[in-house]
Parts: structure tokens; C-alpha cells; sequence
């Protein structure tokens, strides 16, 4: 039985101290023991599993052709919302994983088997909460960029826009050009 074990973080940014945030290899020691001896690895590192496409995501990409040619019976992952978040994509996926005869399992969840009703009701629920996490962080990033966008307070008196980061590089206040 050939076992993989699937990892992926969704940025690289890094906290105060300069550490990533997420970490990847974290996730791949800790499935290190129920993936046995040698298990293949794939790992999406700064890939999303809420805007991007599952081809989007080269290593998963790949570990889905394995399972379609049966070249891997199980897959081990942190958690659910590490294989997807998004509940259509997610159970496309599975599904597809059992019609090869690929166990997916998370070592939160346990094993996931969308063929059974328990499976398909478990692995429903935990991507859906995968999900609205997702919606609900977006909407509070989007929510206050906008917040931003409007702070009249905000405005650069040189060139009239909002500074959200990005500075046009026409603009000629002393703000704009300390960071050029």
C-alpha cells in the first residue's frame, strides 16, 4: 500500500519575530507517524485552498493524478480544511479519492468516507465550517479595506489617494518617496 501524506499553508507571512506564521514542515512531522515508513509527500506551500483551484495547487494537482492511476491507497492530512475549503470542491475530490479505492484521513477528523452516510454527513459538516471560516474571513479583510478606502483622514494631499500599502510611484509626498 503506497500511504502520502498531503500538507499545504495558505501564506508565508511572518510574525513579529521574523517565523512564518504557518509552517508547514510542522504538519508533515506530525503525519509523519501515522504515514509509516517513507510515505510520498506532496506540500502546497503559499497556496489556498479557498481562492485557488485544486489546479492551482501544483502538489495537489499531482497527488490527485496518483490517486487516479491507483498509485495511492491513503492519504494523511492535519486536518480536513488542508485538503479544501470549499465544500463542492472538497467533496468532489473525495469522492473521487474513494472511487480509486484512496482512503483520505485526517488525524483530526479520522478517516473520511464520503461513500458511507456517517462519512458523507462528517466530511460535509467539516468542510462546510472550512468553508464559512473562509467567507467569514474575507468578508472582515474586505470589510475593512473599505473602511480604509473611505477614511477621508487617509488621503495623501499630493496625489488625492487613500495609502493602503501601495504608493503610486507619480506620487510626490514625503511619505511616498521615504518608501521608494
Amino acid at each position: 500500500m503506497t500511504v502520502a501524506i498531503y500538507a499545504r499553508v495558505s501564506d508565508a507571512k511572518l510574525t513579529e519575530t521574523g517565523e512564518r506564521r504557518q509552517d508547514i514542515q510542522r504538519q508533515i512531522d506530525r503525519l509523519r507517524p501515522y504515514a509509516g515508513r517513507k510515505p510520498l509527500i506532496f506540500r502546497d506551500d503559499d497556496r489556498s485552498a479557498w481562492h485557488e483551484a485544486p489546479v492551482n495547487r501544483p502538489e495537489f494537482h499531482r497527488l490527485m493524478r496518483e490517486i487516479r492511476a491507483n498509485r495511492v491507497q491513503k492519504v494523511y492530512v492535519e486536518i480536513l480544511d488542508r485538503w479544501s475549503r470549499d465544500v463542492v470542491v472538497g467533496l468532489t475530490t473525495l469522492r473521487e479519492a474513494a472511487e480509486h479505492h484512496c482512503t483520505i484521513t485526517s488525524i483530526l477528523e479520522g478517516e473520511i468516507d464520503v461513500t458511507s452516510t456517517e462519512g458523507w454527513f462528517r466530511a460535509n459538516v467539516a468542510l462546510l465550517l472550512a468553508e464559512w471560516a473562509s467567507r467569514v474571513q474575507s468578508d472582515k479583510v474586505k470589510s475593512g479595506l473599505d473602511r480604509r478606502r473611505n477614511d477621508r483622514r487617509k488621503l495623501c494631499r499630493s496625489c488625492g489617494v487613500v495609502h493602503m500599502g501601495r504608493h503610486p510611484k507619480a506620487c510626490r509626498c514625503r511619505k511616498c518617496r521615504r518608501r521608494k
